[in-house]
């Protein structure tokens, strides 16, 4: 951008940082659902669609900032933003969509 790399510009350095914070986030929650379900807690279902719910979402949301980023670039194949939407799109819909992870969390926590 304007002859300088990227990364130079503190604009995208602020959103490098809230995008690396919502996979950790995101990585938090499904290992902390992937424990559950191993153990065989009893919010279990409640716990890993909060995962999905959370997880697919932000990380759809770290994908479109790096095609933002990439500009024209991010729909080539070459790059692997490209690659990466359409992998976390699909996800977002497989094993049940988030509007069902939705419908579950709100069954569990209005059942208790």
């Amino acid at each position: 951008q304007f002859g300088r790399p990227l990364a130079d510009t503190q604009h995208n350095q602020f959103k490098l940082a809230k995008m690396a914070t919502q996979l950790v986030a995101s990585r938090s929650l499904v290992r902390n659902a992937a424990r559950a379900l191993d153990s065989s807690h009893p919010d279990t279902v409640q716990l890993c669609s909060m995962a999905k719910l959370f997880a697919t979402d932000n990380c759809f949301e770290v994908v479109n900032q790096s095609l933002q980023m990439h500009g024209g670039y991010g729909y080539l194949k070459d790059y692997p933003v490209e690659q990466f939407l359409r992998d976390i799109r699909v996800n977002q819909i497989l094993e049940g969509t988030n509007q069902v992870m939705q419908m579950l969390i709100a069954r569990s926590i209005l059942n208790k």
